[in-house]
């Protein structure tokens, strides 16, 4: 009996302990998003957290730390919230198309990957904290490469492409129209992505005379053409 109740004691003050790192991480991260590292105000994450002082150092030692972990939770949650609505897709090559435009989207609501540049751009001046807080990208292009792997398998991909350079240029190509829309303030960024979308399809789809041929010895030679084009 005596054993039960401490064990239901010390689930609650688990479930407690979360909801306040919880209630902390959702006071930060709009707070970084719209002022990044330097500029946000700790005393202000603090207050809108409803916790005490002694209850955020409790949790995080110190703004370094809750900007890190920041950081971590927003790669972990949007990456989960992603392939949470592209499961709907039977396809490994529908799933890698639809992945995109879902992120384009989230991206023009103030979400998705490019929400912390900010932070993440200033945290990694630091020469001791780079790794780690540029990890989500390295995160991003590792999901995208496994959806290439995917489609490749499914015969949907060219099978002489690696899924791993498709995958960083894809990747670039995104943050590079999102760059572009933000610069020029045009309101183009889903037309941009759309674009990008078609251009990766056409490059990378099979029987569309883009394969590469190879040598004798295995490496890539020139560009073959289609069969059924003219002059074929």
């Amino acid at each position: 009996m005596a054993t039960r109740t401490r064990q239901r004691a010390g689930e609650a003050s688990s479930e407690r302990g979360e909801r306040a790192r919880r209630a902390i991480l959702d006071a930060a991260l709009p707070a970084f998003v719209r002022d990044g590292y330097a500029a946000a105000s700790l005393n202000q994450i603090i207050a809108a957290s409803g916790l005490t002082k002694g209850g955020f150092y409790f949790h995080f030692p110190s703004k370094q730390a809750l900007a890190l972990a920041v950081v971590a939770d927003h790669q972990q949650r949007w990456i989960s919230r992603v392939d949470d609505e592209i499961s709907q897709y039977d396809k490994a090559v529908d799933r890698l198309f639809a992945a995109p435009r879902l992120i384009a989207r989230y991206a023009r609501q103030g979400d998705g990957p490019a929400a912390l540049n900010k932070l993440v751009e200033e945290l990694a001046r630091d020469p001791e904290l780079r790794d780690e807080v540029c990890g989500t990208i390295r995160v991003w292009i590792d999901t995208v490469t496994e959806h290439f792997a995917a489609a490749q398998a499914e015969g949907a991909v060219r099978a002489d492409l690696a899924p791993a350079m498709l995958a960083q240029v894809a990747v670039g190509g995104f943050i590079g129209a999102q760059t572009i829309s933000e610069q020029l303030r045009d309101g183009r960024f889903l037309d941009r992505i759309e674009a990008l979308i078609q251009v990766v399809q056409l490059a990378t789809q099979k029987g569309t005379g883009h394969e590469l041929r190879r040598d004798h010895r295995g490496q890539p030679g020139r560009r073959s053409i289609d069969r059924d084009a003219p002059g074929a």
